[in-house]
C-alpha cells in the first residue's frame, strides 16, 4: 500500500459510513423508482437527487480507494470530490426533509396508515431519512478531514524547506582580513584579536619589487642576492664583450 498522510482509523471509518449510507440510499431509491415507473408515475426530483448522490458517492469511493492503495491519495483531489458530493448530499437531504416532514413526524402504525403496505412505506421513508442524514454528515466530515490533512501537509512542507535552507547555508567564518576591515570601519584601530592595527601600514599582499637581474638592466643597478632566489655573479660583468671589427681583433692578437 502506498504511503498516506491520512490517519488510518478516521479515514477508513468515515469512508465506511459513506459507503454504507450510499448503498442503502441507492437501494431504497431503486426500489421506489422501479415501483413508480411500473405504475406509470413520474419520478420526483428528490429521488433523482438522492440517487445521484448515492451513485456518485459509490463511484468516488471506489476510485479513491484504488488511488489510495496503489499511488497514494492526493488531498487536493479528494477535497474536490468530497466537495462535489457534499453539495449533492446537502440538496438531497434538504429536499427530503422539506417534502417528507409530515410523513417523518407520524408514527408508523395502523392508526395513521391503515394497512401493512403503508406501514412498510413509512418505515422505509424513515430509514431513507436516517441514512441520508448519515451520508450527509459523513461526507461533510470527510471533507473536513481532507482540508485538515492538506493543511498539515502544507505546513510540513514549509518546515522541511526551512530546515533544508538552514542546513544548506554555510556558517559565517571570520578571518584576519575580515577583522581588519571591520576594525577600520569602526574607527577604533583594533581587531577582535586585541592587536593594534596601523592605518598607514602597507597591505600584507604588497611586496617590494625586486631589481632586474637580466642582461638589459641598467649599468648602475647591481644585482643582489635575493633570499631563496638566483642572481648573476658580479665577476661576469668584468669581461669585455664589445665587438670592434676584424682589423682591431687582429691587432690585439
Amino acid at each position: 500500500m502506498a504511503p498516506s498522510h491520512y490517519p488510518r482509523l478516521v479515514f477508513h471509518g468515515l469512508r465506511t459510513f459513506q459507503l454504507v449510507s450510499s448503498v442503502i440510499v441507492g437501494g431504497i431509491m431503486s426500489f421506489f423508482i422501479w415501483h413508480l415507473t411500473h405504475d406509470h408515475w413520474s419520478t420526483p426530483w428528490t429521488f433523482i437527487w438522492l440517487t445521484s448522490a448515492s451513485l456518485f458517492s459509490i463511484a468516488a469511493l471506489f476510485f479513491t480507494i484504488i488511488l489510495h492503495c496503489f499511488i497514494g491519495l492526493n488531498p487536493r483531489l479528494n477535497i474536490a470530490l468530497n466537495g462535489f458530493l457534499a453539495v449533492l448530499w446537502t440538496l438531497s437531504w434538504s429536499l427530503l426533509t422539506y417534502y417528507m416532514s409530515g410523513t417523518l413526524a407520524n408514527v408508523c402504525d395502523k392508526a395513521h396508515w391503515h394497512e401493512d403496505t403503508g406501514i412498510m412505506v413509512c418505515r422505509i421513508y424513515k430509514a431513507l431519512f436516517t441514512f441520508t442524514l448519515l451520508g450527509f454528515v459523513s461526507t461533510l466530515a470527510a471533507l473536513g478531514l481532507d482540508i485538515y490533512v492538506r493543511r498539515q501537509q502544507t505546513r510540513r512542507g514549509v518546515y522541511r524547506l526551512h530546515d533544508l535552507d538552514t542546513k544548506a547555508r554555510p556558517e559565517a567564518t571570520r578571518g584576519p582580513f575580515t577583522d581588519e576591515v571591520e576594525a577600520h570601519q569602526n574607527g577604533d584601530g583594533y581587531a577582535h584579536g586585541g592587536l593594534q592595527q596601523d592605518d598607514s601600514r602597507e597591505s600584507l599582499a604588497w611586496e617590494e619589487p625586486r631589481p632586474s637581474i637580466g642582461p638589459y638592466a641598467e649599468q648602475g643597478d647591481k644585482p643582489r642576492m635575493q633570499a631563496g632566489g638566483y642572481a648573476v655573479p658580479e665577476a661576469q660583468f668584468e669581461y669585455d664583450t664589445q665587438y670592434r671589427g676584424g682589423h682591431e681583433e687582429r691587432a690585439m692578437r
